[in-house]
This record gives structure tokens, C-alpha cells and sequence, in this order.
């Protein structure tokens, strides 16, 4: 009995420590706490040099990354080798992003942003005429690695979509590149009921906020709403370095879903008349046949009741006849 008892508390004790024991990033590279920091800095940097539109490439921005660097006691090869790890393990570098992401939320809000201006449309329920839809990741990471480069999204339509929608979608971006074309594509399609595709595209390359737009103009009905963010490798591009850091933040996303009024028709437009109704039958429209007038003269039809036209000659010489005695003519 104590024996069992002893077995049983001894397997409790080891599924506690199995449950409590998570995996560590090894010590060799730059732990979690420390990568968000250097990253928090790093965005500050990226966010100063946009505003006073300092080149990606220049001394002092690259100064200012090693600075950062060493204010943290790593070296370059420290960072590239963690990057590495870190991008193999995308999950622990989501979990960094999730945190920077509400850190510099509330750095911008302690500087005077409200979170209107953060995320526009982050309150918004997925129903209503103005409705948010995303139900995607509310923030990722773009690497220029070919499986890490790309992030897609699908969503079905249901029948809060009405004929005629429209569909924004905004989100912010920044980039960490340590050298190279910066250079990010953004898809947004929609698939009608008649099975056409309506689609739009932009390229991104600034940190700032960003919106595309695509309407269902001819209002025939959304089936599905699809598209995807795509971070340019630039793996065929000469003098390209592939082992640098080159991090596209996508975050604060919204699909704003809109309904629309039909157009109201002009007045024209509603008294114009039906053009089928007054299409003139071409066959019947059939010029009368010449007739023979007076003295053999040729000339057009006469219509019933109408007075008899007769050429200037012709009258004169009545007249004559009428006035003039025959005597007098010779």
C-alpha cells in the first residue's frame, strides 16, 4: 500500500516538472527579453530616420545600428547568429513581436497618439454596415527567406455581405533591414458571383500606415475575399546579401467591410426613353414613287386634299389665257 502510494506521488511530481519545464532558447544566442529590446531600439531608429528622411544605406544610420549593438554587449555576429535561430523558430519571434508591437503602441500614446489613431477601425464587430472582418494574426513578421516571406489570407463570404460592398484594408508596416532594396507587395482580390476576380496591388516600402481599396462597382456579390503580403527576397538581384537582417513588421490590421447605396437615377436618365421601343423599321421606310404632274412634269407625290403646286411657267401662261384676249397674243 505504501508502495503504490510512493509510485503515485513520485509520477505526479515527474508530470509537474515534465508540464513546468518549457524549452529555453539556448545560451549561445541572444535571449527573448534581450532580442526585444535591441529590436524596440532598432524600430525607434528605423521610425527617426523616416521622418527625417534619412537614406536606409547611410553611415549613420548603419553607426546607429551598432551602437545599439553594443549598448547591449553583442556583436554582429551574435545578432546575425540569434536572427538565424529566431527565424527558424517563428513562433518565439512571433511572441517577440506581439510584445514590441504593444510596447510601441503605448509609447506612441504616451508621446500624444490616441488609439484612434493607432487602429482606426480596431473597434469595430464583424457586423454592420461598417464592419471589421480581419480574422487573421493581428500583427506578423515578413523575413526574406522563402518560406518566412509570405503571409496569405481568405475569407468567405456570408450574408452579412451585401451587393455592392466595399473592402478596405489597413495596416502599418516597418521595415529592419541592415542593407538592401526594401521592397514588400500587397494583394487584395475579390471574387464575384459570376466567378470574376476584381483585384488590387501596391508596393510597400516606407514605415508608415498603408490602405488599399477594392469595390464590387457592378454590385453582382462578393463569394470570397482573398490576398497576401509578400516581402521581396531579391534573391536574383546582383550584390544582394542574403545573410542580413531584413524584417518586415506588419501589424494593427483591419479589413473594413462597407456597405453601399445603389445610385439613384438622373431625371434624364428616367425620362429618356426605351430605344427598343422607337427602333424604326428600315424596310418600311419607303420613298414614294415619283407621279406625273402637269404637262408631263415629274415631281413628288401629292397627298390627299392638297392643293395643286404648278410651276411658275405654268401659271404665267394661265394667266394669260384668263386675261389676255387670244387677238392681242399675235
Amino acid at each position: 500500500m505504501r508502495i503504490s502510494s510512493w509510485l503515485a506521488n513520485g509520477l505526479l511530481v515527474l508530470v509537474f516538472l515534465l508540464c513546468s519545464c518549457k524549452p529555453q532558447v539556448p545560451y549561445k544566442y541572444i535571449q527573448p527579453d534581450k532580442m526585444e529590446d535591441i529590436l524596440y531600439d532598432y524600430h525607434i531608429a528605423e521610425a527617426i530616420s523616416s521622418d527625417y528622411e534619412i537614406p536606409h544605406d547611410s553611415l549613420t544610420l548603419r553607426a546607429y545600428r551598432h551602437a545599439i549593438l553594443e549598448k547591449y554587449g553583442c556583436t554582429d555576429a551574435d545578432f546575425d547568429s540569434s536572427l538565424v535561430y529566431y527565424t527558424r523558430h517563428t513562433e518565439r519571434l512571433h511572441r517577440i513581436y506581439e510584445n514590441l508591437s504593444q510596447r510601441l503602441s503605448n509609447t506612441a500614446i504616451s508621446l500624444g497618439a490616441s488609439l484612434s489613431d493607432l487602429n482606426r477601425y480596431g473597434s469595430l464587430s464583424a457586423t454592420g454596415d461598417t464592419a471589421n472582418i480581419w480574422n487573421g494574426d493581428m500583427s506578423f513578421v515578413l523575413m526574406h527567406h522563402p518560406a518566412f516571406n509570405k503571409y496569405s489570407f481568405k475569407i468567405d463570404a456570408d450574408s452579412t455581405f451585401h451587393p455592392g460592398d466595399k473592402l478596405q484594408l489597413h495596416f502599418n508596416s516597418q521595415f529592419i533591414f541592415q542593407d538592401g532594396m526594401r521592397d514588400a507587395i500587397v494583394v487584395l482580390a475579390i471574387k464575384l458571383s459570376n466567378d470574376s476576380v476584381i483585384s488590387r496591388n501596391m508596393h510597400v516600402s516606407g514605415s508608415n500606415s498603408q490602405s488599399i481599396e477594392v469595390n464590387d462597382d457592378k454590385r453582382l456579390g462578393i463569394k470570397e475575399v482573398k490576398g497576401f503580403f509578400l516581402l521581396n527576397n531579391n534573391i536574383n538581384r546582383a550584390g544582394e546579401n542574403q545573410t542580413t537582417m531584413k524584417l518586415a513588421v506588419v501589424n494593427h490590421i483591419s479589413l473594413v467591410r462597407m456597405h453601399t447605396q445603389e445610385p439613384e437615377k438622373s431625371l434624364d436618365e428616367e425620362k429618356e426613353p426605351n430605344k427598343d421601343s422607337v427602333r424604326i423599321d428600315s424596310s418600311r421606310n419607303v420613298t414614294p414613287p415619283p407621279h406625273q404632274g402637269a404637262r408631263g412634269m415629274i415631281g413628288p407625290a401629292r397627298m390627299p386634299h392638297e392643293p395643286t403646286v404648278m410651276p411658275r411657267g405654268v401659271i404665267r401662261e394661265e394667266v394669260n389665257k384668263k386675261v389676255v384676249p387670244n387677238n392681242q397674243l399675235k
